[in-house]
């Protein structure tokens, strides 16, 4: 029987040791142990082949040992019953994290092949729940027994990151264990050692039905590292705190009752269990009663903290506390949400054009009193999302019937932003139109592109930190916009008042919710006033009367003139009636020395302000409905996709991508990829063509 297979033995080696001390571990049958530290693999193959391997499991260190280590009495060769193997405070680093799929048997047997798809099978769906969380992928490897998804990282040895793997691996237990298969929740500590690959799993007989394999890796490619943010991410969805029910909710102080809370309110599941609790695998998600079939869970912990989980994208964010005030709107913040439907109250903002000159009293009367204005029909406004969550939430969106502005310095990532907010507004089911007068359009779609795609559908370009998105995912984002995006075809040139007539057009035609100008100095404005600067306040009050007359948003970028200092709205292109007159504005800073250092001395922030955190900052300059101003919110620029994030884990994934993580079925394609050498066509707006499905390849062989 052969027991070691050199070329797997030397491909595992070299992946997961690239360069550094190693310990090869082997346990015999009888329990005995044998131990030796390597440095190269030739040296662990030579050695390995001159012990006998029969009933023997061989292991070998996942993470970065002290070097000291290397001269153990086990020095390059194998020690039986050694004085000392590799122990917690023998590591330095934690190079790995091991999630290890098996399935449940009984001791000391192997995986039957039905137990070995079920590992597959799960393996399958953490690999791409991983990385549409953001992970970067990981090396793929079967133990003989089940399968490994190993996840590079780079983070000392100390009790917080060793508790933020263990937090991680629960996690997965809780969301991915089942009656079959189990992640194991033991491979947090840093001393963990794990099957060697190209080496024989020899559990139990070895028969026809649990038959030993051979453990290999089955992907070698160069793998990154995932940052520690997204491990947060990950170990932050395990339930936190027990559920307190309140007074008014008819509930016991003492204890809350979730069968209970459940059964009164309809909600149907299968209980089943995992390591730390027990987990209620929903009929239906209580969102959307398509995401069905194990999609959505509640967990209990053994502690009384309560979790929930959706795998779909547009539930992804759901917690607990969002299922409890579904059902129980006012199971929280009672107070609060009474105080803000006060707040956001709507209230009539359309007034009638009348001359000046010539007023004429109508039905209405010219001036009200406060019980006529109390009287008046309230009008429905309506909001769209930029993607910037503070935004949202502070000023609710960006109003339809209102203008804004953004600015920032060359280079601060105006348009990055603005490609962001495209996607956001037609993840939310608007209609986007935009003129860009800078970029053409081939690399304005390319941008649009990167950002949709995100970090598990890019992959890199010949050059150092150049990404492209495949051609086949191009074609299904296509068609996910659908006719919900069109872009001014700048071959028809730039005079304004032209385009205007244009601008209507498209927002009649295509119902546009938002329309996105990028930017005024891009436009001829000459004959609209003699003045430059008169031109510029006109421009403005023209794209108010649009906004109004059609109920639609539109936002556009005018560079700041030369600022002396901190960048502020006076320091916009044109005199002081062009920020007087939009409803809202936004300045974009770049997180750079120049802005830490003018931020200190103008407000006199601290070197912990949370405006530095990021890479970028987006300023909250004026909000004419709230009166919010000087918030700065911080954004952090991610290179593959282009993306400006609300924190650094955030990934985002657009509805072009299909709910279960895997992208479409492959399409004959129509025209080429994205190129420098497109030729526009004779449309005023590009539309962006629909597509067939896409595919996307399954990881572990099925």
């Amino acid at each position: 029987m052969q027991y070691l297979d050199d070329v797997e033995l030397r491909k595992g080696l070299a992946v997961m040791h690239e360069s550094g001390l190693f310990e090869i571990r082997v346990i015999a049958s009888d329990k005995r142990t044998y131990s030796g530290y390597f440095r190269d693999a030739e040296t662990a193959i030579r050695e390995l082949h001159r012990m006998d391997l029969r009933g023997c499991n061989v292991y070998a260190t996942l993470n970065e040992l002290n070097p000291a280590c290397y001269d153990r009495e086990q020095r390059d060769h194998f020690v039986a019953r050694p004085k000392s193997t590799t122990a917690d405070g023998d590591v330095t680093k934690f190079r790995v994290m091991m999630v290890d799929i098996d399935p449940r048997r009984p001791s000391g047997t192997s995986s039957s092949e039905e137990e070995l798809q079920a590992a597959k099978d799960v393996g399958n769906r953490i690999y791409t729940f991983m990385g549409r969380l953001g992970f970067s992928k990981p090396i793929l490897a079967y133990s003989g027994n089940g399968v490994h998804l190993l996840y590079r990282v780079d983070l000392e040895n100390n009790d917080s990151n060793k508790k933020l793997i263990k937090q991680c691996l629960q996690a997965l237990d809780m969301l991915f264990s089942n009656k079959v298969v189990a992640v194991d929740t033991s491979n947090f500590n840093p001393a963990r050692v794990c099957k060697l690959y190209g080496s024989l799993a020899q559990k139990g007989s070895n028969s026809a039905d649990r038959p030993y394999r051979m453990a290999r890796i089955i992907s070698n490619s160069d793998m990154p590292i995932t940052p520690i943010d997204y491990l947060g991410k990950l170990a932050g969805m395990m339930p936190k705190e027990p559920e307190k029910p309140q007074y008014y909710n008819h509930y016991n102080p003492q204890s809350f009752d979730l069968e209970a809370w459940m059964a009164k309110y309809g909600l149907h599941y299968i209980k089943t269990a995992y390591s730390d609790g027990t987990k209620y695998v929903l009929d239906h998600c209580p969102f959307d009663e398509s995401h069905t079939g194990k999609d959505a869970a509640i967990f209990l912990s053994r502690g009384g903290a309560i979790g929930f989980h959706c795998f779909h994208a547009s539930c992804a964010d759901k917690t607990w506390r969002d299922v409890r005030v579904l059902f129980e709107p006012s199971a929280y913040e009672k107070k609060a949400q009474e105080q803000e439907q006060r707040m956001y109250h709507s209230y009539n903002r359309d007034r009638p054009k009348i001359e000046p000159k010539h007023i004429v009293q109508g039905d209405a009367p010219i001036f009200y009193s406060a019980e006529q204005i109390l009287d008046l029909p309230a009008v429905e406004e309506t909001f769209i999302r930029t993607g910037t969550t503070t935004i949202d939430k502070k000023l609710r969106g960006l109003r339809k019937g209102a203008v804004s502005v953004l600015s920032g310095l060359r280079g601060a990532a105006k348009s990055t932003w603005l490609s962001g907010l495209v996607l956001s507004a037609v993840q939310e089911g608007n209609n986007v139109g935009v003129f860009s007068g800078e970029l053409s359009e081939r690399n304005f779609l390319r941008w649009l592109l990167l950002q949709a795609a995100g970090k598990s559908r890019v992959e890199q370009g010949k050059y150092e930190g150049y990404y492209n998105v495949p051609e086949q995912y191009q074609r299904s984002i296509a068609q996910w916009l659908g006719d919900r995006f069109w872009l001014y075809n700048n071959n028809y040139g730039n005079n304004f008042k032209a385009i205007l007539e244009q601008f209507e057009k498209v927002i009649s035609e295509k119902s546009l919710d938002i329309l996105i100008l990028d930017n005024l100095m891009a436009f001829d404005i000459s004959d609209l006033a003699d003045s430059k600067w008169d031109g510029q306040t006109k421009f403005v009050w023209s794209l108010h009367d649009l906004a109004i007359k059609y109920n639609v948003h539109i936002l556009f970028v005018a560079h700041p003139r030369k600022a002396l200092g901190f960048l502020r709205l006076d320091d916009l292109s044109g005199t002081a009636d062009l920020g007087n007159a939009v409803d809202n504005a936004f300045i974009i800073h770049r997180n750079n020395n120049d802005f830490k250092r003018l931020t200190k001395a103008m407000f006199g922030w601290a070197e912990d302000n949370d405006a530095y955190k990021g890479t970028n900052v987006i300023e909250i300059a004026k909000d004419r409905d709230g009166g919010t101003q000087d918030v700065f919110v911080p954004l952090w620029y991610e290179n593959e996709t282009k993306r400006l994030k609300n924190y650094p884990s955030e990934n985002i994934i657009y509805g072009w991508d299909t709910e279960d993580g895997s992208a479409k079925k492959p399409v004959e394609y129509i025209s080429n990829p994205i190129t420098d050498d497109h030729t526009p066509d004779d449309s005023e707006f590009m539309h962006v063509s629909d597509a067939d499905d896409l595919g996307f390849p399954i990881p572990f062989d099925l």
